[in-house]
């Protein structure tokens, strides 16, 4: 069983390549739809970011870490949308302003 101290690095270096794979993604033109609702889309990044986690570690990682890991997530994958077709830009601007 790791140590608090390894689970969170491990962690954090796995959040790390997937901010950087959504960031090739938008280099590449392509982006992650997002539900239109807020709480919607926090959910979803929310389990993404606990799906990085492994199971063994989860426990160990403190609340504000896996909060700040969903935050980076949710804004790499937010700068994406402009890169959806314009009728999903349009709706989720109706719910949210960017």
């Amino acid at each position: 069983m790791p140590t608090p101290a390894e689970a969170e690095t491990r962690f954090l270096a796995r959040i790390s390549r997937r901010l950087r794979f959504i960031e090739q993604l938008g280099q590449a033109g392509l982006a992650v739809y997002l539900p239109t609702e807020e709480e919607q889309r926090r959910k979803a990044v929310d389990h993404l970011v606990r799906f990085t986690a492994h199971a063994n570690e989860i426990g160990l990682l403190p609340q504000e870490r896996l909060k700040d890991a969903a935050a980076a997530v949710l804004a790499a994958m937010e700068e994406g949308q402009r890169h959806l077709p314009h009728d999903v830009q349009y709706r989720n601007r109706l719910k949210r302003a960017w």
